[in-house]
C-alpha cells in the first residue's frame, strides 16, 4: 500500500501514513465495531511504510476517546514499531492527551514503560 489517509467517522479516528514523510497519525475518537478489520489494513500498510524508511519516522497519537479494544491494539502497534526501533529506525512518537484526561495519560505512560527504543514523548494538550 502506497500509504493511507482515511477520514474520521463517530466510531473510527482519522488514519494518516503519509510513506515519503514517513509520518503516522492516528485522531479522533477509536471504537470500531470490527476492530480487526479496520486495523488490520493499517497494521500491514505501517508495517510495509517502516520496511521502507530509513533515518527518521514520526508517530503523532491525538486521541480523544478509544475503548478496551482499541488499546490493545494500540499496543500491539506501539510493540510493531519498537521491534522496528530495535533493527535501527528512529522512532519519534509524540501521544498528545488532554490534560485533564488522567485515563488516557496513564495509558500513554504505561506504554511508554514497556517500550525501550522509541523516543516517546507525552504532550498534555488539549487535542479537540
Amino acid at each position: 500500500m502506497p500509504g493511507l489517509n482515511i477520514a474520521a467517522t463517530s466510531r473510527t479516528p482519522a488514519v494518516v501514513l503519509d510513506d515519503k514523510a514517513r509520518l503516522f497519525s492516528l485522531s479522533g475518537e477509536s471504537y470500531p465495531e470490527d476492530i480487526t478489520g479496520f486495523f488490520g489494513p493499517i497494521r500491514v500498510a505501517l508495517n510495509e511504510a517502516m520496511e521502507k524508511a530509513d533515518g527518521q519516522f514520526n508517530v503523532e497519537i491525538k486521541l480523544v476517546y478509544f475503548n478496551s479494544s482499541s488499546a490493545r491494539v494500540l499496543m500491539e502497534i506501539m510493540d510493531q514499531m519498537d521491534e522496528k526501533a530495535e533493527t535501527g529506525l528512529a522512532v519519534d512518537v509524540k501521544w498528545y492527551c488532554d490534560p485533564d484526561d488522567e485515563i488516557t495519560k496513564e495509558f500513554a505512560e504505561d506504554i511508554c514503560e514497556d517500550l525501550s527504543h522509541l523516543n516517546f514523548t507525552i504532550i498534555e494538550d488539549m487535542i479537540n
